[in-house]
């Protein structure tokens, strides 16, 4: 899947197509060959996410490469996202700048930030947004965080928290989905098989992001739906999107 993640970014670049990976893949690809030893796993499909304005050159390329579109599905949903199969069956899921799951995240703001895949601070809040997340998507955040330090910038190793914070200031919901979130992978990092120094500096690094985002003034919109709380639900439920 790495493999093939990374061969559709290139063959999108060289016909000036922006793409970039999430999902599993791409905390693969952030991570060092320590974090991969450890906490990698497999991955059974593809996430990418492109410019909706580029759609039409994108579907061509696909298609032109071998894979299969899911007609119906595209036919629906093709303004905010697409779906292809490979010939052996497995699935690439396509955002087209916005990622709507649990919550919504503009990621066409930045969709180039970084090459290859989406820049640390993007990559995690689509982690982290999961209501209903589990245990592997927990790893998966603890996996770029043994990589990537919490900074002021984005690069090789650095997690944008100013971008974290500031995303995170403007919804309520999205604030409250990722620091349970960020509580619940904290909670998860004694059952993991990491070393102790590895799980302290993870440890740091989940309550370091904690305080920016409780400490980002917030807007009007964030201060109205706290008052309204956990008495009516916060997150939207995904679709399911199978063949």
């Amino acid at each position: 899947m790495v493999s093939a993640g990374r061969s559709i970014v290139a063959t999108a670049a060289a016909r000036s197509i922006a793409v970039r990976l999430l999902g599993g893949v791409a905390v693969w690809i952030r991570g060092s060959a320590e974090s991969r030893a450890v906490l990698g796993r497999d991955y059974p499909d593809i996430d990418l996410v492109a410019h909706k304005r580029q759609s039409r050159a994108l579907r061509a390329m696909l298609e032109e490469t071998g894979f299969e579109p899911e007609r119906i599905f595209n036919a629906t949903h093709g303004a905010r996202r697409l779906l292809y199969y490979d010939p052996g069956g497995w699935q690439i899921d396509v955002f087209l700048d916005t990622f709507e799951m649990s919550h919504t995240l503009d990621l066409g703001a930045r969709l180039e930030a970084e090459p290859e895949t989406l820049a640390a601070a993007e990559l995690m809040l689509t982690k982290l947004q999961i209501a209903e997340i589990n245990a592997k998507d927990l790893s998966d955040v603890a996996m770029l965080l043994w990589d990537h330090e919490p900074a002021e910038s984005d690069g090789t190793g650095r997690l944008n928290l100013s971008r974290l914070a500031v995303m995170c200031a403007a919804d309520w919901g999205l604030y409250t989905t990722v620091t349970q979130n960020l509580e619940a992978c904290a909670d998860l990092l004694g059952g993991l098989a990491i070393g102790a120094s590895d799980r302290e500096r993870i440890g740091s690094r989940i309550a370091t992001m904690t305080e920016a985002m409780q400490a980002a003034p917030k807007t009007v919109g964030w201060q109205l739906r706290a008052k309204v709380g956990r008495r009516k639900r916060w997150y939207q439920v995904p679709e399911e999107v199978t063949r």
